[in-house]
């Protein structure tokens, strides 16, 4: 083996190994683009309520976290990406959403914040129903705020705030995560079994 080949081969064997997660038959790449920044994949799990599979989800920030603060420190954008298992009402998807953030949140911030999540909530519940399949992106972009996205179109005007975010991410993150083993995989980097 010449010189060339023998180095080619040693960093491959140094460099770490980036492969997609798979969950639920739900692939998550290891990396995606936001706002020409690339994000890694953090963590990813599947949501089940009872016995039920309702959705995969993924977390992608600019740097491991394993934390919500952490989550939130990390520089440039961020996504929690959502792959449905089924079809949902924009009322079934939303409902969730604002009471894991009600659970999240104090009473006077939840409070302070209504406004913000009635237009979010608004927003997205134009959309009428989640398909099964879908690619359901809530990002933040850094100076703009919060936007949903659904494979690839925007759905919702963006909210200002990273307070919002940070209460979005809550949800599956926070002090009262809407699941403790799903909130370990978030922010773990492990697939869920």
């Amino acid at each position: 083996m010449n010189l060339r080949a023998l180095c080619f081969v040693s960093m491959l064997m140094l460099s770490p190994v980036v492969t997609a997660i798979e969950v639920e038959g739900t692939r998550f790449d290891p990396t995606t683009r936001l706002s020409d920044s690339t994000l890694q994949l953090n963590g990813a799990g599947v949501r089940t309520r009872f016995i039920i599979k309702a959705y995969t989800v993924a977390l992608y920030l600019g740097a491991p976290a394993d934390s919500l603060d952490a989550a939130m420190g990390a520089t440039g954008p961020k996504r929690i990406e959502i792959v449905p298992l089924m079809s949902f009402s924009a009322t079934q998807f939303t409902e969730p959403l604002v009471k894991g953030m009600k659970k999240n949140l104090p009473p006077a911030e939840f409070e302070a914040m209504q406004p913000r999540i009635r237009a979010f909530v608004d927003d997205l519940m134009a959309v009428q129903e989640v398909k099964k399949g879908s690619r359901i992106g809530l990002e933040w972009l850094p100076g703009r705020g919060t936007r949903a996205v659904i494979d690839g179109k925007e759905v919702s005007k963006t909210v200002e705030g990273d307070d919002f975010y940070r209460a979005l991410l809550a949800i599956w993150i926070g002090p009262k995560p809407t699941q403790d083993d799903l909130k370990q995989q978030l922010l773990g980097a492990r697939q869920a079994q």
